[in-house]
């Protein structure tokens, strides 16, 4: 015999269920079971390990949809001077300054996956407020990975204006 049962309480828990499940539904994004993009959750710690930057610039995408801020689009100057930044991050150690002409840049190093870099960016107040520059219209991505780094793989995305 249950004796903590409590209509009520039920009631309350099938309504936010049912109210999650609707707004899931009209959320526009495609159902995915929760799990990631495999590019989103490749190790990116080998040498040579290539990031997916359409995965990258989707998930950007998709946190600035959720602040009501235009896309970006992927940009290819972009992209080699980010592989530029990262490969001289990874081997000094040390961050870059920030080139000029770009809006924005944010820099990353340890974590061995965009989703795992993406989502401590995103819980930074600062940095989840370069994610959503409203100015930003263009972005590129790099990882570089050096195993003599005591960090292992470095991140940067730039964005342009």
């Amino acid at each position: 015999m249950i004796s903590d049962f409590a209509p009520a309480r039920l009631s309350r828990f099938a309504f936010a269920a049912l109210c999650v499940g609707a707004l899931a539904a009209c959320s526009g994004a495609p159902n995915t079971g929760g799990a990631l993009a495999p590019g989103l959750v490749a190790q990116i710690a080998s040498p040579g390990a290539q990031m997916d930057r359409q995965a990258a610039l989707g998930i950007i995408n998709q946190y600035r949809a959720t602040r009501g801020v235009a896309p970006l689009a992927a940009d290819a100057a972009l992209d080699a001077q980010a592989q530029a930044i990262a490969a001289q991050y990874a081997s000094s150690g040390n961050p870059p300054a920030m080139p000029a002409g770009a809006a924005a840049m944010r820099l990353s190093a340890g974590y061995t996956n965009f989703a795992e870099t993406f989502s401590g960016w995103r819980n930074s107040p600062a940095d989840a407020n370069v994610l959503a520059q409203s100015d930003a219209r263009r972005a590129g991505f790099a990882a570089v990975y050096d195993p003599n780094s005591a960090y292992g793989t470095h991140w940067v995305m730039l964005l342009g204006r």
